[in-house]
């Protein structure tokens, strides 16, 4: 949400922008143009009282400079003219010994030429007719200081509208954030929808998300109702397969051990293969159809009763601990836990002179669990004999009693890993490393 929220934040800044630029620059064209015009009406009218200036003297026609705008007479002051009368040329001596260029038509020149000492001219050419002479009024204008103006205003409107829409960055980040809030509380809601910590999201949304989460819901729903029929399914194909295979089981009967020894060691072999393979299968399927909110397992509910079990199906000494199990509920299905860690615990047992530690630890996305026994454990040489069978602990293994294959399968079908180790207690230390479903 915040990625998204930064890119409208500066697509909107980039646009506004550009759209500031655009409209300060046709705005300042707008201003220069009517400018233009302005100072041509103002020339126009220069020309008049330079016309003004020009009276009859004892040899005709002669300037009068009282008559003019002392600006005329001050060297290089911005206001110039030139007058022609015939072969006669005539100008103000505020040009100095420069040279001012005629426009070739009447009228306003507003195409910019430079003049003296570096400055940028406004030309306007009028013609008259005095005393049956033709005269022609050339005044020009000093324009740069108007063209200064403008840039100074160009500086100061572009800052100005650079820090307004930062502030209407800012303004609109926090409008953003709160507009998005809703939507971020419904992606939390969808994780922990996913992770099963609630079984559905919160219909109390503003409007605009309400048709959303409704369908979510009803999604969530109809998944729900898909995951119990799977369930309900693989139990009943688990349960239609364990009669045939006993009564497969039964017939394997010493009689036919004494007849065939190679048939019964053939069906015995074949039968368990197929116990096994059935077995991992529907484990596999049910990992996969993953934990809702009903089907989570919460470690502080649920290890303390497994630990009350098992204490009294072993009717003698032990000390069973439990630690680290005080853990919110996690994305792991409460029976696949329950079994592991019955497992686990129960094999523990078996072979404990009379203690076994169990430790829960949660890293960011896996649960990590550890058994420890005082037993008599196993020499790190034969781990790998433990573990054959493509890494998998074997319950039929002579000699150790580990009936996990059922956790081995457990962990595989999880993503997860499990270790044979040497406890700090003396006997055996299982490890198991389990990655949340994602």
């Amino acid at each position: 949400m915040g990625s998204i929220g930064r890119r409208l934040g500066v697509s909107l800044f980039v646009s506004l922008l550009l759209a500031g630029l655009l409209a300060g620059q046709a705005a300042l064209w707008w201003l220069d143009r009517e400018q233009r015009l302005l100072s041509g009406r103002q020339l126009r009218d220069e020309t008049t009282s330079v016309l003004a200036a020009i009276v009859r003297g004892r040899d005709g026609l002669v300037l009068d400079e009282d008559r003019l705008d002392p600006a005329y007479r001050k060297p290089l002051s911005g206001r110039y003219f030139v007058v022609l009368i015939g072969d006669q040329r005539w100008r103000s001596r505020s040009l100095w010994d420069a040279r001012l260029p005629l426009p070739a038509r009447t009228g306003m020149d507003t195409d910019l030429r430079p003049g003296p000492g570096g400055q940028s001219l406004l030309r306007y050419r009028a013609e008259f007719r005095r005393d049956g002479q033709a005269l022609t009024v050339v005044v020009a204008q000093n324009y740069a200081p108007q063209l200064a103006k403008f840039q100074e205003l160009k500086t100061a409107a572009l800052i100005a509208w650079v820090l307004l829409l930062a502030v209407l960055a800012l303004v609109q980040q926090y409008l953003i954030r709160r507009g998005l809030r809703p939507l971020q509380k419904v992606r939390r809601q969808i994780g922990q929808l996913r992770g099963g910590e609630r079984a559905e999201l919160d219909r109390d949304v503003v409007a605009e998300l309400r048709p959303l989460v409704e369908e979510i819901n009803r999604l969530q729903h109809h998944t729900e109702q898909q995951l119990a029929r799977s369930r309900h399914a693989l139990g009943d194909l688990g349960h239609a397969l364990k009669t045939p295979l006993s009564v497969l089981r039964n017939r394997c009967n010493e009689e036919l051990r004494r007849q065939s020894p190679e048939l019964y060691r053939l069906l015995v072999d074949q039968l368990d293969q197929i116990e096994n393979t059935v077995g991992r299968a529907l484990g596999r399927a049910r990992v996969a159809a993953g934990a809702t909110a009903a089907t989570r397992f919460e470690p502080a509910r649920d290890v303390p009763v497994l630990l009350d079990t098992l204490r009294r199906a072993h009717d003698r000494p032990l000390k069973l601990t439990a630690q680290g199990y005080r853990l919110p509920a996690l994305p792991l299905e409460r029976d696949d836990m329950l079994e592991l860690l019955g497992n686990l615990m129960d094999n523990g047992c078996k072979w404990a002179a009379g203690r076994v530690e169990l430790r829960l630890h949660r890293q960011a996305d896996l649960l990590q669990v550890t058994v420890d026994d005082d037993g008599p454990g196993i020499e790190p040489e034969r781990h790998e004999d433990v573990l054959q069978r493509g890494g998998r602990l074997d319950q039929r293994v002579p000699g150790h009693g580990l009936g996990l294959a059922i956790v081995n399968d457990t962990v595989e079908a999880y993503g997860g890993t499990l270790a044979l180790e040497r406890s700090p207690l003396g006997g055996l230390r299982v490890s198991v490393r389990l990655p949340f479903p994602g």
